[in-house]
């Protein structure tokens, strides 16, 4: 090969992530970029369209060849047409979304390797990407070959594209076992993604299993050189979590002078097993999958909405009629388990908690890992985060792991005084801390993140409390997992929490988005607003909104 490699970038409607990619890219020499832009769904997001194809309409530092689409096609389909049109002009190809951004030398790291191994069919992939749970100890400083394909900024051929499209996921893990390869040889997840694939439009399970169905491998290098800066269900459609959060990225690894001899590395898969396995034993998980084998869907499924999903009910004229309907959120049996579950946490016991529950697994990824990280490297790793709602420091376990040692980290949770006494009782140490009013955390000093997660839908006057929050001048607010209307015009619900979880229910809000947006403009820019994948009922959604102050 010696014509340029081409970078084929995805994008649909995030101006702000995609500007960060192509500064990423453009400091990574890039020559030329195919770009393929999504098509507006709607009214909602055709501004968003628009200025995306702005943005890479006014690159002047590469070739860019910009295909818009005129109609939506979904990240799945935009990928699969995308990715084909460029393997039948191009020899080799990185692939790119407009919510990937790497350290320098990436491309040229990539585009080295792909040449070396141009000419070995049994080398089908190259990714940017490894996360040290699935990285075998023994690579030290070494790429290393991996029969599980990547998704986060990698590259291929056309010949080991060829055929991608042709089959589902679910057939190819299938043509994969009739080579004597189980489909979850490499990850427990695969069938369950692949029984998805194309309800949800995803891509990525479809290259992972062509190359189960092959034989191929992709070469790893050994540390990532790529961060994912949005996690969303609309950028990924993929449930990503802490537990598979980078460490702070560090320079890309010198291009070798002698690369590896092509051959699985022998401990890849049983790290990719260990990684995503489900538990499959226990009463509890048996009668499952008995009940589910046994029941229709239709019958389970107003069963499973009634006493095993959150509900919102009614439509009430003020937060006082709202609390008659219910018991209220200082109910016994809240801060009970929500006590417990922390404590589970605290001992080992338990990996994560939220809302009451104690969890085994890997927790939810939180987008606001980017922001902390930004703000660590601005003030020499130092962040004040002012936690409002945080119940009793549910969000900081997870994130203290994630965004690494060198990060001083100082959390204020701001809670009821029935959590700040058992928070301090129990939980606090030199960097988790609880107070029991905005002023008080305040005094403390100013925070850089002000983090409002699932928790302005709960207050009888949401507004007021924002505008106290804003009034303390932080860089960095972030709106997380916050319910909003639909049709325009607040809505006051009642949120039913079932006795799977713990015996309760409280006023909710579903504010008016636009409301909000006025409240804070002039004030903050608006760096990301993104849906959640939350179930809710019609004309109601929940979203995550980073915004970050106005220079004065």
């Amino acid at each position: 090969m010696t014509a340029p490699i081409p970078v084929v970038l995805l994008a649909y409607a995030r101006p702000a992530h995609l500007a960060r990619v192509l500064a990423g890219l453009r400091e990574n020499g890039v020559p030329l970029i195919q770009a393929f832009a999504d098509g507006a769904k709607g009214r909602a997001d055709a501004a968003a369209v628009a200025e995306t194809r702005a943005l890479l309409r006014a690159v002047d530092w590469c070739e860019v060849r910009l295909t818009e689409r005129a109609e939506n096609l979904g990240l799945g389909r935009n990928v699969l047409a995308g990715v084909t049109a460029v393997a039948a002009q191009h020899e080799a190809f990185i692939v790119w979304e407009d919510d990937l951004i790497c350290v320098p030398g990436t491309y040229a790291w990539m585009e080295a390797a792909l040449r070396h191994y141009a000419g070995d069919a049994r080398v089908m992939s190259v990714s940017a990407w490894t996360h040290p749970r699935v990285t075998p100890p023994s690579v030290g400083e070494a790429p290393y070959f991996d029969a599980r394909a990547d998704c986060w900024v990698w590259g291929g051929y056309a010949r080991s594209w060829r055929g991608m499209p042709d089959e589902t996921a679910a057939e190819k893990l299938a043509a994969a076992a009739a080579r004597g390869v189980p489909a979850d040889s490499c990850g427990a997840d695969l069938p369950a993604m692949a029984r998805v694939e194309t309800r949800k439009n995803i891509w990525a399970v479809r290259w992972l299993a062509h190359h189960l169905a092959h034989g191929g491998l992709c070469l790893r290098p050994p540390w990532t050189m790529v961060e994912h800066i949005g996690f969303d269900a609309a950028a990924t459609n993929a449930g990503e979590t802490l537990g598979w959060a980078n460490q702070p990225l560090r320079p890309a690894p010198p291009v070798p002078t002698a690369w590896p001899a092509v051959g699985e590395h022998p401990a890849c898969r049983a790290l990719w097993q260990a990684a995503t396995v489900r538990p499959k034993s226990g009463l509890g998980a048996r009668v499952r999958r008995a009940v589910e084998r046994l029941v229709p869907a239709a019958l389970l499924a107003p069963v499973r909405a009634r006493f095993f999903r959150v509900r919102w009910e009614g439509d009430y004229a003020n937060w006082a009629g709202a609390q008659a309907a219910c018991a209220g959120y200082a109910a016994p049996a809240i801060l009970a388990r929500v006590t417990a579950a922390a404590r589970a946490v605290r001992d080992g016991e338990a990996a994560y908690e939220r809302d009451g529950v104690a969890f085994q697994g890997p927790p939810p990824w939180w987008p606001g890992i980017a922001v902390l990280r930004e703000v660590a490297g601005a003030r020499s790793g130092a962040v004040t985060v002012l936690d409002f709602g945080g119940s009793l420091g549910s969000l900081y376990q997870p994130v203290r792991g994630a965004v690494g040692d060198g990060v001083r980290l100082r959390w204020r949770v701001v809670e009821q005084p029935e959590f700040v006494a058992v928070g301090r009782r129990e939980f606090q140490r030199g960097e988790l801390e609880f107070y029991s009013s905005i002023r008080e955390a305040g005094a403390a000093g100013m925070p850089d993140v002000v983090l409002l997660a699932s928790v302005l839908s709960y207050l009888p006057n949401p507004a007021a409390v924002l505008a106290e929050l804003l009034a303390l001048g932080a860089n960095w607010v972030l709106v997380e997992r916050t319910g909003f209307t639909t049709t325009g015009g607040p809505r006051l619900t009642v949120q039913r929490v079932p006795r799977s979880i713990y015996p309760a229910s409280y006023p909710c809000w579903f504010m008016d988005r636009a409301d909000l947006l006025r409240q804070v403009a002039g004030c903050y820019r608006v760096v990301a607003d993104e849906p959640d994948p939350i179930e809710a009922s019609a004309g109601l959604e929940f979203r995550s909104l980073q915004l970050q102050r106005l220079p004065a």
